[in-house]
């Protein structure tokens, strides 16, 4: 009979100890990420939380070793490139700092994009030379300017959901372009006989926070449009009923000392709108009286070309 090899041994038993002394394990996925980040996200999370580079058969066993209840179905969850979490933070704050440890990095050529990738025009740090024919050969329109290669144009390189091309992914890395977000993503987790995947623990207390805001404001609209009365719309009903009390009382012309500025206001608007209407008039009449002398002059002209042509008839017969 074959024996596994020790330090398979040796590493089951290491994640059974682990496992069964931390109250909360979450299974992340490593796909993607860098060596460097990984070590530098276990250096800011000591202390606080212990990351595991494990085997997917490795893990099943050491889970089906302990003894918690559902712990074993957390396996049913792992797959691809994984690592173990165990830490005394609840799974959805474990979610977020791990959001918050993620970073912007070059893509490597293979990966999803999850957004479009634009190449915008801009100035590169490279002088006139091969690279040009690169980037003509990746599709990009160039020129030379004050000695230095530019994009001349906005291209949409990659669109999303396409796979990154390793061509593609080296033009990207040669403009300083990070089209890639890598970090620890949480697959699932597993706290006290509850198995969360990741859908739930993505649920942050913002988010939680925002939709009740959101539910309280809309049930508050239907209780007014509905005139359901409850204490949290009594204050806007008080308002709405005075607002229409005071359209009423202007209509109808009754004043009280609770009322009289806006009489007083509605006074001052009408003779405003009476006096320019008035003034309107004024200048239109003035208008027109400067306007009606002119005819006069006219028939007086032709009146006095009459009377001389008259008295040169007479003069010459």
């Amino acid at each position: 009979m074959r024996h596994p090899a020790q330090w398979k041994v040796e590493t089951v038993n290491s994640l059974v100890e682990d496992l069964s002394s931390s109250p909360v394990t979450a299974l992340v996925s490593i796909k993607g990420i860098r060596n460097a980040q990984l070590q530098k996200i276990r250096k800011e999370l000591k202390g606080d939380a212990k990351i595991r580079v494990v085997r997917k058969r490795l893990l099943l066993k050491a889970l089906a070793d302990i003894k918690k209840e559902r712990i074993a179905e957390l396996g049913k969850l792992a797959s691809g490139q994984i690592a173990v979490v165990t830490t005394g933070e609840t799974p959805s704050k474990l979610y977020s700092i791990l959001e918050s440890k993620k970073q912007k990095a070059a893509a490597r050529g293979g990966e999803i994009a999850d957004h479009d990738i634009i190449i915008p025009e801009m100035a590169t740090n490279f002088p006139p030379g091969p690279m040009i024919s690169e980037f003509q050969k990746a599709g990009l329109q160039t020129a030379i300017d004050k000695g230095k290669i530019v994009i001349k144009k906005e291209t949409l390189y990659v669109k999303s959901g396409e796979v990154i091309p390793k061509d593609k992914a080296k033009i990207l890395e040669k403009l300083e372009i990070l089209p890639v977000t890598v970090g620890l993503d949480v697959i699932g987790a597993y706290s006290d006989g509850i198995i969360f995947n990741r859908e739930a623990i993505s649920i942050t207390q913002e988010m939680v926070l925002g939709q009740m805001i959101t539910a309280f404001s809309q049930a508050r609209n239907i209780a007014l449009d509905a005139m359901f009365l409850v204490k949290e719309i009594v204050p806007d009903l008080i308002v709405k009923a005075r607002i229409a009390a005071e359209a009423l009382a202007l209509d109808t012309g009754t004043v009280d000392e609770s009322n009289v500025q806006l009489f007083i206001l509605k006074a001052i608007r009408e003779a405003t709108a009476l006096n320019r209407a008035m003034s309107g008039e004024a200048e239109e009449k003035g208008s027109a009286h400067e306007a009606a002398p002119e005819a006069p002059k006219e028939e007086s002209k032709e009146d006095d070309e009459d009377k001389a042509s008259e008295g040169l008839s007479a003069l010459f017969g």
